[in-house]
C-alpha cells in the first residue's frame, strides 16, 4: 500500500498542486490494535424514565460548510502573521520567529492541514476527495478545532470512499449503488464482515469476570407533597420547613395516616401529582433530580421523618414500597451479556475488513487511522 500526505507543520513546504504527488512526504500509518479490548460495555422534577439504545447509522448529508481563506481572522492561538511587535526586530530574529509558529502548529497532531491553509489534494486509489466534499461533511464532526474536525471529515470521507469502490468491485452489489448507496454498503459489510458468534461459554466466562453489572435496579414506590420554593429564597424556606415539620406530625398523629397524607397532599402540594394523593409512582435512579434522589433512595419504607430539599422546594415524602437491587442469575442475564459482546464482536470483525481496505488501497493525502471510535460515534 501506497499513503503519501501533505504535511503542513513543515515550515517551507508548499501547499500541494493539482499533482497529488507534488510536494509530499511520506507518513507513517499507525497499525490498528490487534489485542481487542475486554467487552463493556411531572412538572416538579421528580419522576421519569431512561430508555436508552444503541443505533448504528453509517453515514447523512444534509448541508454544506463554507470555508474561510483569511488566515489573519483567526484567533486560535496561533500566530500566522507577524505582530508589530515582530516587525520591529532585527531581520536575525526571523527564523526564531518561524521556529516559533512551527512549534506551534506541530501540536496539532495528525491534521490534514492548517485551517489557514488549503486543504491538501487527498485521493483514494486515483479518485479525488474534494475540498467541497469535506465542507459540507464538517458539520457531522463537532471537534475542539476546526483543524480537527477537517481532519475527521476527510477521513469519514476517505473510508466511504474504500466501501464504495469495494460495492463497484462487487458484481452482485454495484448497480445497486445508485438505487441505495446506503443499502448497498450494509450489503458489503454482511457479505464480508464476520463477527465470532459468543458461546454460552464465552458469556459465562464475562458473567463470572464482570457479575457486578448485573444486578436488577432499585425501584421504589413514592408520594409527596411538595411546597414549591427557589433555591435562593432562603427564608422562606426555613419557614417552609417548619411547616412540613407540622405536617408530618399532624399525618403521624392522624388514625389513619395513608389518609391523611393523601388529604393533605391534594390540599397543600403544589406538584401535578396531588390530584392521585401525591403519587409518584414507580421510581429508578436517574428519573429524578439527583439531590431528591439520593435521599429519597436511602430512605427505609414509611413516611420519612423529616423533610427533603430540592431545587424545586421542600418535600415530605413516604416511601410506600420499595425493593432493593438483586444480583440477577447467568440465566437472566445471558440474553444481555450475548447482546453486548455480539455488538464488540461486530465491531471489531468491521475494523478489520476497513483495515484491510486501506492496506490494499494508494491513499494520497492523509493518514487515516481506522479504529472503533473513528467507526462508530454513539
Amino acid at each position: 500500500m501506497t499513503v503519501q500526505a501533505y504535511n503542513p507543520k513543515a515550515p517551507n513546504n508548499p501547499a500541494p498542486t493539482s499533482n497529488p504527488q507534488t510536494s509530499t512526504e511520506l507518513l507513517h500509518i499507525s497499525e490498528p490494535n490487534q489485542a481487542h479490548a475486554k467487552p463493556s460495555d411531572g412538572s416538579c422534577g421528580c419522576g421519569g424514565t431512561h430508555n436508552h439504545s444503541h443505533d448504528h447509522n453509517h453515514h447523512h448529508h444534509t448541508h454544506a460548510h463554507s470555508h474561510s481563506h483569511e488566515p489573519e481572522f483567526f484567533d486560535d492561538g496561533i500566530r500566522v502573521m507577524p505582530t508589530s511587535d515582530d516587525l520591529k526586530r532585527l531581520s536575525s530574529d526571523a527564523e526564531l520567529i518561524q521556529r516559533a509558529i512551527s512549534e506551534e502548529n506541530a501540536n496539532h497532531s495528525n491534521l490534514i492541514a492548517s485551517s489557514r491553509q488549503s486543504v491538501p489534494t487527498i485521493t483514494v486509489n486515483g479518485v479525488l476527495i474534494s475540498e467541497q466534499a469535506i465542507g459540507e461533511e464538517v458539520q457531522y464532526h463537532p471537534a475542539d478545532s476546526q483543524d480537527e474536525a477537517l481532519f475527521l471529515s476527510a477521513q469519514a470521507l476517505v473510508i466511504r470512499e474504500l466501501l464504495r469502490q469495494a460495492v463497484m468491485a462487487d458484481d452482485e452489489l454495484k448497480d445497486e449503488w445508485q438505487v441505495d448507496d446506503e443499502n448497498a454498503i450494509s450489503k458489503l459489510i454482511a457479505k464480508n464482515v464476520h463477527p465470532n458468534t459468543p458461546t454460552d461459554s464465552i458469556c459465562e466466562q464475562y458473567y463470572t469476570a464482570n457479575q457486578g453489572e448485573f444486578t436488577a435496579p432499585p425501584v421504589m414506590k413514592v408520594r409527596h407533597i411538595l411546597f414549591a420554593c427557589p433555591p435562593e429564597e432562603g427564608e422562606e424556606r426555613i419557614e417552609l420547613k417548619k411547616r412540613a415539620y407540622e405536617l408530618i406530625d399532624t399525618i403521624n398523629n392522624s388514625p389513619n395516616p395513608s389518609g391523611e397524607f393523601i388529604t393533605q397532599a391534594m390540599q397543600h402540594s403544589a406538584c401535578p401529582s396531588k390530584t392521585d394523593g401525591g403519587e409518584l409512582g414507580i421510581l429508578q435512579k436517574g428519573a429524578t433530580v439527583p439531590e431528591f434522589e439520593k435521599v429519597v433512595f436511602a430512605l427505609p419504607k414509611g413516611l420519612a421523618p423529616s423533610p427533603i430539599e430540592s431545587r424545586y422546594g421542600v418535600h415530605i415524602v413516604d416511601v410506600m414500597e420499595r425493593m432493593d437491587g438483586k444480583a440477577l442469575s447467568f440465566d437472566e442475564a445471558l440474553p444481555m451479556i450475548r447482546n453486548r459482546l455480539s455488538q464488540q464482536a461486530f465491531h471489531h470483525a468491521l475494523i478489520d475488513y476497513l483495515y484491510t481496505l486501506k492496506q490494499n488501497a494508494d491513499i494520497v493525502g492523509i493518514d487515516i487511522s481506522v479504529n472503533q471510535e473513528n467507526i462508530y460515534r454513539g
